[in-house]
């Protein structure tokens, strides 16, 4: 059985438990008003001939005196001085009403009453009746219900089909419409089929720029190897060759960024001395050059891989040199650490939307490929920390490092840039 078939069911069957509970409610309450009115009734009518008796003596409105099939139970109230009615059962069912008078005498008065009145005959029929035409209405009515929402799944799921194929389609044709769970369902889809199709489309891209990327210094290198075995061409294919070694090792570790497989070793470092040392390696390397270094208030200890650290700062430093202008400026304010340079800042959709790869301001493609920052960002992610891009204050482009502070570390135990420095190396000033 279909969803259709079981919510119509399940409809049908509430309904119909819910006029069975109706219908018997309403026989019982109106089989109790029955018998209360007949009471009343015959309570009425001994009142009447109790008052014929005490001022005639006579006995009327079929009243009698110590009737002897008077129901035991309506005797026994009346010996103990009340008055009382009470419906007998057996083949001849009565309405009994019965009170003392003067002597200890009982003055009764009785009907027939039948167990099966034809006004409660008609009132079961008619509930029968109405109880039957509730429930088939209700299950033509839960009927085309379910059909209208098993109509709707049945165009989410083609729809869904459709795009598995590679079709483009809207959150309306997903069942979007609405407010209800089918429309919400729709709309989870579609954007699921959204963010997948854009993460397809940017893995696609990001094979393409590879390829490209590849491509450019592999042509250099056939290009100098045909010009051995000048030292010029050996120049030529030594650069080339650095330049493809350094693609390849930041496309692994984007690769393992992407794959999740890195994790951090975490240390408890003094923040100022890791940047400085940081910054005195990086002297020299990719164009980085004039950068100062500053310290606001206490240095404060915090818990970070100094590896990953000189590696977010380092790609950081290199892009500012090569796309900002100096002085380069690092400022250590506790866990926090903020590069900014002086250039142009940085470009709008990289403050937007984060850095992507292959993407770069440089003026040329062969200048740069666009995955330093994109690395740094990775390698913040690692650490738990939150790395941000804008602009600095009065120009230039600003990014900011926010590391995670260690806990509970003793003055005593404070280690300087543990794991940070090459060997034989110092933290010197900046």
């Amino acid at each position: 059985m279909g969803i259709r078939g079981r919510i119509a069911f399940a409809i049908s069957f509430v309904t119909a438990l819910a006029v069975v509970v109706l219908g018997v409610a309403v026989h019982h309450i109106s089989g109790l008003e029955r018998d209360r009115q007949a009471k009343a009734y015959q309570d009425g009518l001994l009142s009447s001939a109790l008052q014929i008796y005490q001022r005639d003596g006579t006995l009327a409105l079929g009243a009698q005196l110590d009737d002897s099939t008077l129901p035991f139970t309506l005797s026994q109230a009346v010996a103990r001085g009340q008055s009382g009615t009470y419906i007998s059962g057996g083949e001849d069912p009565r309405v009994w009403a019965a009170t003392g008078v003067a002597g200890d005498r009982v003055l009764s008065i009785s009907a027939s009453y039948p167990a099966r009145d034809p006004l409660q005959r008609a009132l079961d029929k008619a509930l029968v009746v109405a109880g039957a035409a509730t429930v088939a209405l209700m299950a033509v009515v839960a009927w085309f219900v379910a059909q209208g929402l098993s109509r709707r799944l049945r165009l989410s799921a083609a729809a869904a089909r459709r795009i598995a194929a590679g079709e483009t389609l809207d959150a309306g044709a997903l069942g979007g419409g609405g407010r209800d769970e089918v429309a919400e369902l729709g709309r989870s889809v579609h954007q699921m089929a959204t963010s997948l199709a854009a993460r397809v489309s940017a893995e696609r891209q990001f094979t393409a720029d590879v390829a490209h990327e590849l491509r450019t210094p592999v042509a250099g290198l056939v290009a100098s190897a045909e010009l051995l075995p000048h030292p010029r061409a050996v120049e030529m294919v030594q650069e080339r060759a650095q330049t493809m070694r350094a693609l390849v090792e930041d496309l692994l570790e984007v690769s393992r960024l992407d794959a999740g497989v890195e994790s951090a070793q975490l240390d408890a470092v003094e923040l100022p001395s890791l940047v400085r040392g940081i910054v005195k390696r990086a002297r020299g390397q990719r164009g980085v050059d004039d950068v100062a270094v500053e310290v606001v208030g206490e240095g404060r200890i915090v818990a970070t891989d100094a590896r990953r650290v000189e590696r977010i700062l380092v790609n950081i430093l290199a892009n500012a040199a090569k796309h900002g202008r100096p002085p380069i400026e690092i400022t250590v304010d506790g866990t926090r650490i903020v590069i900014r340079d002086h250039g142009d800042g940085f470009p709008p959709g990289l403050v937007d939307q984060g850095p992507r790869r292959f993407r770069t301001a440089a003026p040329e493609r062969g200048t740069g490929h666009g995955l330093g920052l994109t690395i740094a960002v990775g390698q913040a992610a690692v650490l738990g920390a939150r790395l941000a891009f804008g602009s600095a204050p009065g120009g230039g482009a600003q990014a900011v490092l926010d590391l995670p502070e260690a806990e509970d570390v003793p003055e005593g135990d404070r280690p300087v840039c543990r794991g940070a420095l090459a060997p034989g190396a110092t933290a010197p000033g900046p």
